[in-house]
């Protein structure tokens, strides 16, 4: 029996990594209709021939798998180059490449510094490139694109570094028509993000917001309709703040009352298990300092029991 290479050939093109992808999350318990829904309606608005549009969701409300399962079903669709960018941090581009390549999506993703090397070629096959909004990054990216038509491209966190901020000024930032310019003529535009308005108020590359896609929160998504509902039906235990009074004190009354929260856990569950506190009090970084000091103040003399304020605070 010969080897039928075209037989081969056949196999190998075969595809199905939407579904596989779909797959993978039902495996682990995961709701997938929510994310089905906004692939299937994105699908949709990129076959009515727009071409620059957003994707926009509740915060952590799962996007990184959203848009794992969006690039399986472009690259199902014969989009041949994908191109995910990110906020400029290497700790958060590694962080969703690692999820993307365990996703055992393929191809695998790959660091736009793997893929400006002379030697990788990207006129045939497929091809999945993550690269961080910085504009020397963007710049060679760019050099190696400049050939490479039909691409698409997710930009995660759209709302930040992307719009024109020099828009009203007659003038255009670097980051802005570096994304451009990879965008290109004939290339597609998806943005996705929890604040999408300043896409909208900045038009930014022409997305059409008539055509925005909403993705829509699992059943087990907690966000701010539960904690800071319009009604008073608040299904936790809330302390609020006076109104003339912003002291320190207060929040680390809050931090008492997580840590007693967590220890009650553990020593009910009989298990030592890790609990997050999310603090945010402003949209401010010189407010943030601030708020650190007391939350520092707290956890070190609790760390110390020679510490005058252990006996206090313990």
């Amino acid at each position: 029996m010969g080897l039928n290479v075209g037989q081969l050939r056949a196999i190998a093109q075969q595809r199905d990594r939407y579904k596989t992808q779909l797959s993978r999350l039902k495996t682990t318990g995961k709701q997938t209709s929510c994310i089905e829904a906004a692939v299937s309606s994105a699908c949709d608005t990129l076959e009515s021939g727009t071409t620059s549009f957003v994707i926009y969701g509740e915060p952590q409300s799962g996007k990184t798998e959203m848009m794992i399962c969006l690039t399986a079903k472009l690259l199902d669709d014969g989009h041949r180059v994908v191109v995910h960018l990110l906020n400029d941090s290497v700790q958060l581009l590694q962080q969703n490449l690692e999820r993307f390549q365990r996703s055992k999506l393929s191809p695998a993703a790959r660091n736009f510094s793997d893929v400006i090397d002379p030697d990788y070629s990207l006129s045939a096959g497929y091809h999945v490139i993550f690269c961080k909004k910085n504009a020397s990054d963007l710049t060679k990216l760019n050099q190696k694109l400049e050939r490479i038509g039909d691409k698409v491209i997710i930009d995660d966190e759209a709302d930040f570094a992307t719009p024109n901020a020099l828009i009203n000024k007659g003038d255009i930032t670097s980051i802005n028509a570096l994304i451009n310019k990879l965008i290109s003529h004939d290339g597609i535009y998806i943005g996705v993000t929890a604040t999408p308005a300043r896409l909208d108020l900045n038009n930014t590359f022409e997305n059409d917001n008539e055509k925005w896609v909403n993705f829509p929160p699992h059943e087990a998504y907690t966000g701010q309709d539960v904690f800071f509902p319009l009604d008073t039906d608040v299904q936790f235990s809330l302390h609020t703040l006076p109104d003339t009074d912003d002291s320190p004190k207060y929040l680390r009354e809050a931090i008492f009352r997580f840590l007693v929260r967590v220890a009650a856990l553990n020593l009910t569950a009989k298990s030592d298990e890790n609990f997050s506190m999310l603090i945010h009090t402003s949209g401010k970084k010189l407010d943030h300092k601030s708020d650190k000091k007391p939350i520092d103040e707290v956890m070190n003399a609790l760390s110390d029991t020679h510490s005058k304020k252990f006996e206090s605070f313990a």
